[in-house]
């Protein structure tokens, strides 16, 4: 086969071609694809693991009833810890409620009570902060009243069904010494206010605003405070409580 001269030309070039190629091209030629960065770079620190979010605590409430029902349970907020007595009995209505609002009950003693509260502060209780102690007996709930009383120390927080109830729980905290001041949240504030005046040791009034308890303060030393927070805002709620705690430090 006789070729021409341009035909021997292209033939060398091409192969004098194929002999300069750099040999990193040709091994980068040969590298295999489908290699991630993170596989190329085997020492790389692996991901740190996220933290799982902590459960948010629950509020704890407090119903001293033997019959915890329906209505009672309505005015707790969704997810709340509910302390019952050992044989309270929940209505099957107060049980719909239960599930619905996921509540979490709990039957507790009085004294296992009491002793979870001085546990979780850390402090024995003293004569001297027996001075500025605080319960609460609600019958007429609203979540403006759960606001304010968040920011009060309360020694003792409980729900109960009317204000005969909420003056039994007043008279029963006084007459122990358990606090030295009551509150109490109802609707028909002035029979709970009558009917807690049977004990000779409470003395009882009605209050509707701050005025009402300044002027109360200069006549006499009330240990029992009743109000209906119907309708009322947290600040107006505030303002009232806090001129109550703050008479309460004066000394008797």
């Amino acid at each position: 086969m006789n070729l021409s001269a341009e035909a021997i030309d292209r033939i060398v070039a091409n192969v004098l071609n194929q002999f300069s190629t750099p040999k990193a091209a040709q091994i980068a030629s040969t590298k295999p694809t489908g290699i991630s960065s993170a596989e190329s770079r085997p020492n790389a620190p692996p991901a740190e693991p996220v933290a799982p979010e902590s459960e948010p605590s629950r509020s704890e409430v407090q119903i001293s009833d033997s019959v915890i029902t329906a209505e009672t349970l309505h005015r707790i907020p969704d997810g709340s810890q509910v302390i019952v007595k050992p044989r309270a009995i929940i209505t099957p209505a107060a049980d719909d409620i239960v599930r619905q609002a996921k509540l979490m009950i709990e039957r507790r003693l009085e004294s296992q009570t009491a002793a979870s509260t001085q546990s979780s502060s850390g402090k024995a209780p003293s004569a001297s902060n027996s001075t500025s102690t605080l319960g609460a007996a609600i019958v007429r709930h609203s979540s403006a009243l759960d606001s304010a009383l968040e920011e009060l120390k309360l020694k003792s927080r409980e729900l109960v069904s009317c204000p005969d109830d909420a003056a039994k729980q007043a008279i029963s905290e006084i007459s122990r010494n358990g606090v030295n001041t009551m509150l109490i949240f109802a609707e028909q504030q002035h029979r709970a206010a009558c009917l807690a005046n049977r004990n000779e040791r409470v003395k009882a009034v009605v209050v509707r605003d701050a005025s009402d308890v300044q002027q109360i303060r200069k006549q006499l030393r009330a240990n029992v405070w009743c109000l209906d927070p119907t309708d009322r805002s947290y600040y107006e709620l505030k303002n009232v409580l806090k001129m109550i705690t703050e008479s309460g430090r004066s000394p008797s």
